[in-house]
């Protein structure tokens, strides 16, 4: 910011435009962040934050067990919010989501400032303002949103040389995601010769793919690391080139590849550089799934983004010095096209928001009718997580995905199960939990809203 103030008059306008641009993205975000729906990993989180914030070493998941799948800061930056008595703790929350995007767009501005031109970071800072993808998920309360913000202002501390600041967001990110630890490799990165780094960047390439292609003739490790192994995997090209599609277009995928080869021509090779260079490797074997886990490329799109500014900005360019006559129509044509793809995206940000705030909803509701039922309250569910944190007084059981009608009767009746839960909003609930006669297999429905029933078992039922 004291870098900023030095720009004089033009600051003012500097500010004013960057304002908006941040105002468009907090205001497409911000009718989302009452919503009711809950995705299961969001309802982890809350549990696990709500319960740090009684016992500080209680990093625990809904079983009891350690927790170890995602590192532990940004529930214990939840666990500062449950008591926030103006909102709800999953509101609060979700406010806080929202700051940590916003954050980002504005660090995005000041990376393409600094290593291109401030109209390089003003466009960047649109396009990812209104990017379908982090929209979508910047509501969200996972630990993508968090993480992408920690990743960029270590990028940004980097590019403005300030070493310390980098390690402090540098290693915040990393104990947010484990994804995040090649962040700690830009230094390293920079001080190599561009002739050693591109020789490095292939050799992790061809050695992640090596790995990837090899799996099935290896032995799986045990415990803990079985987990992580199953993360990579050969890409499905068709789901890569989908969610690309959508959530970019071809106009940007282009604009962006032209930002990398000017960048390489002129060896601007900077943390931003090297970081989409190395994530995007790393990315490539992860898993693909459009819509699913589309999160997972969330940290490649504000620097590709800001390629994709510099790419648009550059052609520009050159069309004024091959073509001076035409620059004024060049720059309207391009003017044009980066107002329609902002509106385009904007659009598709809030209809995907639209869509999916009316998903995963019903289970507060639900969970406080069973409690005023007789006791024990003890459930069986495909959506463990969220039936847990509105009720964490309950004995909550998952039902196994690839569980029979008979062993889900045996399973109920050994763990003298008393009320079954089945919502549609489970990506895990057996396909037959939908159409199954549960009446005439001792089953009593007692309550019904939102695409969530619950039914009393009948214990005397043969």
């Amino acid at each position: 910011m004291s870098r900023l103030k030095s720009t004089g008059k033009k600051n003012k306008w500097h500010w004013l435009v960057l304002l908006l641009i941040v105002s468009a993205g907090v205001a497409i975000k911000f009718k989302f962040v009452f919503q009711e729906s809950l995705w299961p990993d969001e309802a982890l989180y809350l549990y696990i934050a709500r319960n740090l914030s009684i016992d500080m070493k209680n990093l625990t998941d809904i079983t009891g067990d350690a927790f170890f799948k995602s590192p532990p800061l940004l529930m214990y930056i939840l666990s500062l919010f449950p008591d926030f008595r103006v909102v709800e703790f999953d509101e609060a929350s979700r406010l806080l989501m929202i700051l940590m995007a916003t954050g980002t767009i504005v660090t995005t501005y000041l990376i393409g400032k600094k290593i291109y031109q401030p109209i390089v970071g003003f466009i960047a800072a649109g396009l990812l303002a209104t990017c379908p993808l982090n929209n979508w998920n910047g509501v969200r309360i996972l630990t993508d949103g968090p993480v992408v913000f920690f990743i960029y202002l270590a990028i940004c501390a980097l590019v403005y040389d300030k070493k310390i600041v980098f390690y402090i967001f540098g290693f915040s990110a990393v104990v947010t995601k484990y994804s995040a630890l090649p962040i700690l490799l830009i230094p390293l990165l920079m001080k190599l010769k561009p002739r050693i780094w591109s020789i490095s960047y292939a050799g992790l390439f061809v050695s992640l793919f090596v790995f990837v292609a090899s799996k099935p003739f290896l032995p799986a490790p045990k415990g803990a690391l079985l987990y992580f192994y199953h993360f990579f995997s050969l890409p499905n090209l068709h789901h890569m080139v989908e969610e690309t599609k959508f959530f970019m277009g071809y106009f940007l995928i282009g604009f962006a590849l032209i930002g990398i080869v000017l960048t390489v021509k002129e060896r601007k090779y900077s943390a931003l550089f090297h970081w989409v260079c190395v994530f995007g490797i790393f990315r490539i074997f992860l898993p693909w799934v459009i819509f699913r886990i589309s999160r997972y490329t969330m940290p490649l799109y504000p620097g590709l983004l800001v390629f994709a500014a510099y790419g648009c900005h550059g052609t520009i360019q050159m069309v004024a010095e091959k073509w001076p006559a035409y620059k004024k129509w060049a720059t309207l044509f391009f003017v044009i096209s980066i107002g329609s793809i902002l509106f385009d995206h904007a659009m598709k940000s809030l209809e995907l928001l639209k869509q999916s705030h009316n998903t995963f909803v019903g289970f507060r509701e639900a969970a406080s009718f069973i409690e005023k039922q007789p006791q024990p309250h003890v459930v069986a569910t495909g959506s463990p997580r969220q039936m847990k944190y509105f009720a964490p007084g309950f004995d909550v059981y998952d039902i196994n995905p690839g569980i029979s009608p008979d062993n889900l009767r045996s399973f109920l009746s050994e763990n003298q199960i008393r009320y079954l839960s089945i919502d549609l909003w489970s990506p895990h609930l057996p396909a037959w939990c939908k159409t199954f006669d549960y009446h005439k297999n001792g089953y009593m429905l007692i309550y019904e809203k939102n695409s969530v029933y619950l039914f009393k078992v009948l214990k005397n039922f043969q």
